[in-house]
């Protein structure tokens, strides 16, 4: 074991667990109680369940004042928090939480020369409005802006494509039905995933040269592997027996969908924008009162914000990091 997680757990710090699959209920159950919004990207069970299969960290959670806390120790012995804290509790309630993670999270990574890192790394800008509405906000914090925006889209607009605003993708769209007539989309199967791991590697060596920003190397086979436990959804998209594209998403506590995971093979022009639609369609299917699906952010890349710019974003939140400001240190 390396030694910041063999001091980790000796110290019994935040007298912390490693989160496993069987605390997806604890999580959807803190994670409806929260009232600020809890619509970030990255801030839901299954992406930081994952985390369990990067060999650059460990993953914990603990109870602190009533909300769940989620605490991520590299293996270089850098501390910190993924998300915001779970849990019911008003603007002052939270930063009082987030102060106690500071001060334990600022003298360990004294220690391990992580001085001037985020304590709380990302939130978007409907937490950060939130935490601003109490005056503990700015004496102990300062935030940063992160590259990119998160976007969010309409599951309506994105599954009907009406309009004059979204005239070139359903061109786009209706020329891969035609070309394609016999590509059928269907909801994946445990004997897809084989075919499904050799899709990625297409894609890592064809699109995703292009967006090297992209980066699912930790998550990507256990959410397809443990898709049936975590209830995330996955559709296909397959010619000919052969599996040409791929998508996930899954239905939050929150009420909003989150989309995960997308790959395709890019020599069938059109599959990309088709497996979005086809998504909203089965998210509408499974629950027709979510309204929205979460799609993440585009990294700064400027093909990326293009691609999700062409379903007309309802929401484009910005991201920060957020950092602590120690007192007693100061």
């Amino acid at each position: 074991m390396d030694k910041w997680f063999q001091k980790f757990t000796t110290l019994n710090l935040f007298k912390a667990s490693e989160i496993t699959l069987n605390d997806k209920e604890l999580y959807e159950k803190y994670i409806k109680l929260c009232d600020y919004p809890a619509n970030l990207w990255s801030g839901n069970f299954s992406y930081l369940w994952a985390h369990n299969f990067s060999n650059n960290l460990k993953i914990y959670k603990t109870i602190i004042d009533d909300m769940l806390v989620t605490i991520i120790l590299t293996k270089n012995g850098r501390l910190f928090l993924p998300c915001l804290p779970f849990g019911k509790g008003s603007a002052s309630d939270l930063l009082k939480v987030l102060i106690k993670c500071g001060n334990v999270c600022d003298k360990w990574n004294q220690e391990s020369k992580y001085t001037h890192k985020a304590l709380v790394n990302p939130l978007n800008q409907p937490q950060v409005d939130f935490l601003s509405q109490n005056n503990l906000f700015t004496k102990f914090f300062t935030k940063e802006k992160l590259s990119g925006l998160e976007r969010h889209y309409s599951i309506t607009k994105v599954k009907d494509l009406k309009g004059k605003e979204f005239s070139k993708l359903r061109a786009k769209i209706n020329k891969f039905h035609r070309t394609y007539p016999n590509a059928i989309t269907r909801d994946y199967k445990l004997e897809d995933y084989k075919k499904i791991i050799n899709l990625n590697k297409i894609w890592v060596t064809s699109s995703g040269q292009k967006y090297q920003k992209i980066f699912d190397g930790f998550y990507f086979e256990p959410l397809i592997k443990y898709q049936a436990l975590l209830d995330h959804k996955i559709i296909i998209i397959e010619l000919n027996k052969k599996i040409i594209g791929m998508n996930t998403a899954e239905i939050l506590p929150t009420g909003a969908s989150w989309g995960c995971i997308t790959k395709f093979d890019k020599a069938y022009p059109g599959i990309s924008e088709v497996l979005t639609v086809e998504m909203a369609k089965k998210i509408n299917l499974l629950n027709p009162n979510v309204t929205t699906i979460n799609v993440g952010s585009d990294l700064g890349s400027t093909g990326l914000a293009f691609n999700k710019e062409r379903f007309r974003p309802v929401y484009n939140f910005e991201r920060f990091a957020l950092f602590y400001q120690n007192k007693k240190r100061l």
